[in-house]
């Protein structure tokens, strides 16, 4: 017997039609729209500040550890009483009672910040004078990484 199209087009075709659309419907918006894709929590920022006393000819450092690769900041926040001098201020590896400097900048004033992207590990921040202090000044230095 050969198939005859207008079987289908009675009210029991309608309603399988229908009750397939919302099947359909139903498991699209299940399976659609809102997935969540597990994300890796972002390492926290560490703030280190440092303070001390750089005399005239002297070099001054302070060890820090960073967790992870990370961008890191350094900002000479306070220097005084030369407030507007030049002086040195660098990152670097700890070495017995040294710091081996790996970056620096002979530029540096107050306010100055200097950033770079460093990959974990022991590290030193050091300042120096490039020959421009009179006296003893004090600093501090502000050092944020992860």
């Amino acid at each position: 017997m050969p198939f005859d199209s207008r079987d289908c087009a009675g009210s029991g075709a309608r309603r399988l039609a229908a009750a397939l659309a919302v099947t359909l419907a139903v498991l699209t918006g299940a399976c659609g729209g809102s997935t969540t894709t597990p994300t890796t929590p972002a390492a926290p920022i560490v703030t280190e500040t440092f303070s001390g006393t750089l005399a005239a000819g002297g070099v001054s450092f302070h060890n820090i550890t960073v967790t992870q690769a990370s961008t890191l900041t350094m900002t000479l926040t306070a220097f005084s009483p030369q407030t507007t001098i030049t002086v040195g201020l660098g990152i670097g590896t700890p070495s017995g009672t040294t710091c081996t400097i790996i970056s620096t900048s002979e530029t540096t004033k107050l306010g100055s910040v200097l950033s770079g992207t460093i990959a974990a590990g022991a590290y030193c921040v050091e300042i120096y004078d490039i020959g421009n202090l009179q006296s003893s000044n004090d600093y501090t230095i502000t050092v944020t990484h992860s």
